[in-house]
């Protein structure tokens, strides 16, 4: 199995440090799923990145790397791929990321066997996403993806029904998260309705996602807390995740009188991400584009309070009492305030966002992704 999605990683001597969304938890229960397998590996310049801040590659999970620079032109990169593709037995390619649009192109092209992950809406990314270029090609982009779901045989979404409603198959299917996440125990539930109910002083709300990504509503949740610093909280933001927009944002706190009350965390290790949710009260998301919050589910499995979107599909993982509209400022801190002043309220959040979680645990991924590409492989007689 060749796996094409255009994982980034930074080479430094004989180490691969990973970059972008993936972690050595995410491979590894991809080689467990489907088995040993190679995987596409773009290497980056290492340019500002914190090496300390970024996770190792572990090499002995059964992933081998096919090593590419990721500086070569678009027309090597694609002829680099479908080379891959064609001389693979069997492909999995993860929709709507440019590297699986390429190579699932290819292996049409080829007739090969493949799996497809679906996994975002690339019409609302790209059409959201800062900057001209990108609404002009996400029309065209959108049509090529919705060709490749139709064409496809076997297909995971990562939502229950939101992905399935704008690219629709025929193909066998399943809907399953792949997020990473492992049951905690009731002790960190515990820690947290202990800090709900002795709550006191700030009030710490927190948000995941790049800066540059301008749709996941930054300067929406700078706005809803300057409203509730106005009514009388003490609220501090907390954004965590990389980007290249940190200063619009800060430009957007001044405005908002704000300037004292946001931290930007950066990019942190995978693993100190739990702690960082666990300091934080409420985390909200926002977003105008979300297919499948790992940062939501991770934070549920925590007992976090939770604000999500109804435009997303952050409506199939938390309750319907704390669903806004992403762009309605006023909304948005009505649903903060909500939990700041009743604590009832929030410690009902807590439990109800922990055990909604389990839903979503590791083990059930892997039991029914193991499933779907065992068939896969028997019925496309790989094995």
């Amino acid at each position: 199995m060749l796996v094409v999605r255009g994982d980034l990683f930074i080479r430094d001597n004989d180490k691969f440090y990973i970059v972008g969304s993936g972690s050595n938890q995410f491979y590894k229960l991809v080689a467990m799923v489907m088995g040993p397998y190679k995987m596409m590996a773009w290497i980056i310049d290492k340019g500002n990145y914190n090496l300390e801040n970024l996770e190792v590659f572990d090499k002995t999970m059964g992933v081998e790397l096919v090593i590419n620079s990721d500086k070569v032109s678009l027309f090597k990169k694609i002829n680099i791929i479908r080379k891959a593709v064609k001389n693979a037995d069997c492909l999995n390619f993860k929709l709507p990321l440019p590297h699986s649009i390429i190579g699932c192109l290819w292996a049409i092209l080829y007739n090969k066997k493949y799996v497809v992950e679906s996994g975002g809406d690339l019409l609302k990314s790209l059409w959201y996403h800062e900057g001209l270029s990108y609404k002009l090609i996400a029309l065209p982009m959108n049509l090529i993806v919705i060709l490749e779901h139709r064409l496809a045989k076997h297909i995971i979404y990562v939502s229950k029904n939101f992905l399935q409603e704008i690219y629709p198959s025929k193909a066998r299917q399943l809907g399953c998260s792949d997020a990473v996440i492992y049951i905690t125990p009731e002790s960190v539930l515990a820690k947290r309705i202990d800090k709900i109910t002795n709550k006191r002083g700030v009030f710490s709300l927190g948000l995941i996602g790049a800066t540059q990504a301008s749709y996941r509503g930054h300067d929406t949740l700078i706005k809803a807390a300057s409203l509730l610093k106005n009514r009388g909280y003490d609220i501090k933001v907390s954004f965590l995740g990389g980007g290249t927009a940190d200063d619009k944002r800060r430009k957007c706190a001044e405005k908002c009188n704000m300037s004292d009350r946001i931290e930007f965390c950066g990019r942190i290790k995978h693993s100190e991400v739990l702690s960082w949710i666990d300091n934080i009260d409420v985390l909200v998301m926002p977003t105008l584009v979300e297919s499948l919050g790992r940062a939501v589910i991770e934070a549920m499995s925590r007992g976090c309070p939770v604000i999500g979107t109804y435009e997303t599909a952050l409506r199939e993982q938390i309750g319907a009492d704390c669903l806004v509209h992403a762009r309605n400022v006023q909304e948005i801190a009505s649903a903060i305030e909500r939990i700041i002043k009743h604590k009832d309220y929030a410690l009902m959040c807590a439990r109800e966002n922990y055990y909604r979680a389990m839903k979503y645990s590791s083990d059930l991924t892997y039991k029914f992704r193991k499933e779907f590409y065992d068939e896969f492989y028997d019925l496309e007689n790989i094995r």
